[in-house]
């Protein structure tokens, strides 16, 4: 299967607050047809190329290199304003777990199964939001490799190996946090694995567990039940980060993935800022 129809079936997947966060592919196609066709270049008696000939945009090209420009900045603000959002969501995360396992791994003296069964959904839920960012992070990239390539191919500019060492310094590319959060959550799911034995909870805890349940399930009775069409904003998470996940696994074979930076042999991205390329 072709990418473009991948990345389609994957936005289509996704929730619709985000598929329009996702690289515009069509458009960028679109512009590319637009572009004339590869031609030679001018060259001089020597056969060396006129001064300038290499750097020479049309109108075409212009447009193209801007609606890039402009994807690299919906990225950016969404990236981070997203980022924001989960290490609040982690903070929160943290208070609730904290209240079923201590620091040390135990069992927390506020410990309840129904906080314990609370905290376990929460802990997947949140996880599967962090595996999507960063497949989110991942399908993009890839997409602007293709695009670059496809440009590459009918254009005389070469832009893939400038423009993508340009977007290994965009926040959107900076993964650090997030791989982070991912890591500090798989390790909530191994404590919380792990904090009860084997044969379940002791009798001590049992007893203390069942009358907590009877007092919960005593008041919830007295309450209107106000919580109804909760939840029906969601889709399935699953079908999501399983839509991502075969996407990206198709891709990881392909030559935009293993040689993302074209004809760059090596590419120095600590403590330098690199400028967005931009040859309007």
């Amino acid at each position: 299967m072709k990418f473009g129809h991948q990345f389609t079936r994957t936005i289509e997947a996704t929730h619709p607050t985000i598929s329009d966060k996702f690289l515009c592919y069509k458009k960028l196609k679109k512009c590319l047809k637009t572009i004339p066709k590869k031609t030679e270049p001018a060259k001089n008696a020597d056969g060396t190329l006129k001064p300038g000939e290499k750097r020479k945009l049309t109108e075409e090209q212009r447009a193209f290199v801007k609606t890039l420009n402009a994807e690299l900045q919906k990225f950016n603000k969404f990236f981070m304003n997203a980022e924001e959002d989960l290490v609040i969501k982690d903070s929160l995360l943290e208070k609730e777990y904290r209240e079923v396992v201590n620091e040390d791994g135990t069992l927390a003296e506020s410990f309840a199964m129904k906080k314990y069964r609370k905290i376990c959904q929460a802990v997947a839920d949140f996880h599967g939001e962090l595996v999507l960012m960063e497949h989110w992070v991942g399908l993009n990239y890839t997409a602007l490799v293709k695009i670059l390539k496809k440009h590459d191919k009918r254009s005389n500019l070469s832009l893939r190996s400038p423009f993508l060492v340009s977007v290994l310094q965009q926040p959107f590319y900076r993964t650090e946090v997030l791989s982070q959060l991912i890591t500090k959550t798989e390790t909530r799911f191994r404590k919380l694995n792990a904090v009860l034995p084997e044969g379940g909870l002791p009798v001590e805890l049992q007893r203390r567990e069942e009358a907590r349940e009877h007092q919960e399930e005593s008041e919830e009775e007295s309450e209107s039940d106000s919580s109804d069409g909760e939840g029906d904003t969601t889709q399935d998470p699953l079908n999501r980060t399983k839509a991502a996940m075969e996407c990206w696994d198709g891709l990881q074979s392909s030559d935009s993935c293993k040689r993302p930076l074209g004809d760059i042999q090596s590419v120095v991205t600590s403590g330098k800022r690199t400028k967005q390329t931009t040859t309007e």
